[in-house]
């Protein structure tokens, strides 16, 4: 992944505005910094142009709800969503816009994920990012990105600008005046609380648990939980569409060359193609007689020939290279059921008995959905770290057999 500049909002636009350059590569810093105000975001325009622009909104504009539904999530339903949402918030429905996350379910019962914000703040932000030529494809609630936590009862909490950034479960957020973190922490019934700063300011009675090696600054621990988060408030209507025709008249001349140059090549390639078939004829005649020579009396069928091949050498070998098979076996089981997961590289440890693979997904639930499909096949699956790779997500898979 590139770099990333995050741009924190304020409430308003006379607010300061916090932003940070972070390499998820190298998980560090690359500088950081504060604008008074949403007029000194031109400042930021340089800063912008070669990096991925992540904007994080006040949690306190920003509202998150789990709703249930009477059947499976479908498009149907989110025409129906406004009206169920009406006797839970306090003013008119017609002025939220409402972003759809993730499906769910309560208590056995389905459920949808959406947060709701004032449209016309949102359209706000948005056009001030659009004047500066800023292209922000992804708007996030800042708490949103708190890191999660085993336990959904335990409340993580940072503090940014005088502020307490609250996140409980992983669907529900808040922002917290140090004033109020009495009433805050007695409404929640003072649960355990896991604090990113320090946290002088809470209420005595709290079981508080200082994560001090990650104390940081508030918005580099948010970049590094980014590729665990892929909501996105962009959408629907707000979502931003690459401006393909100004890419065209800049790139025309370089995409015409390059379609000449790919026409000659395609005509090389091919004669090599042909030169290539008549290679493998000969090589496919030369490896019948290879096999007969060394398995006299067995019946050669060139199309199985590989897979004959494999079982005379599993024999030969009592059965080394069967962990092998076995696992690459469970993995083509796979590539037939989640088609946006692609290979690219593959190691394998015999003495372990360990599968590695290399890959790139559509996005993070195409990881999550071939760990699921080969743990159900009995393997043990172990997930490596993954990252936004431009449209792609790559990461590593481990899969490990019986040793």
């Amino acid at each position: 992944m590139t770099e990333i500049l995050l741009i924190r909002t304020g409430q308003t636009l006379n607010d300061s505005l916090n932003w940070l350059i972070f390499s998820p590569t190298e998980q560090q810093i690359i500088a950081s910094g504060e604008i008074v105000d949403a007029t000194q975001l031109s400042t930021l325009v340089e800063k912008a142009r070669s990096r991925e622009v992540i904007v994080l909104l006040p949690s306190d504009q920003v509202q998150l709800k789990t709703v249930q539904l009477p059947t499976k999530w479908s498009r149907k339903l989110e025409q129906a969503l406004p009206y169920m949402l009406e006797e839970d918030v306090a003013c008119d429905v017609d002025t939220l816009f409402i972003a759809i996350a993730e499906p769910t379910m309560v208590a056995e019962k389905h459920a949808i994920k959406v947060a709701l914000t004032d449209r016309e703040w949102f359209e706000q932000w948005l056009n001030v990012f659009a004047e500066q030529q800023i292209a922000a494809f992804t708007f996030l609630p800042d708490a949103l990105l708190l890191p999660n936590h085993a336990d959904n009862s335990v409340l993580r909490v940072v503090e940014l600008n005088g502020q307490w950034l609250c996140k409980q479960g992983d669907w529900s957020i808040a922002a917290v005046e140090t004033t109020w973190l009495a009433g805050y922490m007695s409404a929640l019934g003072n649960p355990d609380v896991v604090h990113y700063s320090p946290a002088a300011d809470f209420p005595d009675g709290l079981k508080l648990d200082a994560q001090t090696s990650d104390y940081d600054l508030p918005l580099a621990l948010f970049a590094k939980q980014l590729d665990k988060v892929s909501f996105n408030l962009r959408q629907g209507p707000y979502q931003l569409k690459k401006k393909s025709t100004i890419w065209w008249e800049h790139w025309q001349k370089a995409c015409i060359a390059a379609g000449v140059a790919l026409v000659f090549s395609v005509a090389v390639k091919s004669f090599e193609v042909y030169q290539l078939n008549t290679e493998l004829a000969r090589t496919k005649a030369d490896i019948v007689a290879r096999y007969q020579q060394a398995f006299p009396g067995t019946r050669v069928r060139p199309h199985l020939i590989e897979s004959q091949i494999k079982g005379e050498l599993s024999k030969i070998t009592d059965g080394e290279n069967i962990g092998f098979l076995e696992l690459t076996t469970d993995l083509v089981a796979v590539f037939e059921q989640v088609t946006a997961f692609t290979p690219e590289t593959l190691r394998y440890d015999r003495r372990r008995n360990e599968l590695r693979i290399r890959a790139r997904g559509k996005d993070f639930q195409s990881f999550g959905k071939v760990k699921s499909i080969l743990e159900q096949r009995g393997l043990i699956v172990e997930q490596g770290s993954l990252n936004n790779d431009g449209d792609f997500v790559v990461g590593e898979i481990r899969l490990r057999g019986a040793v």
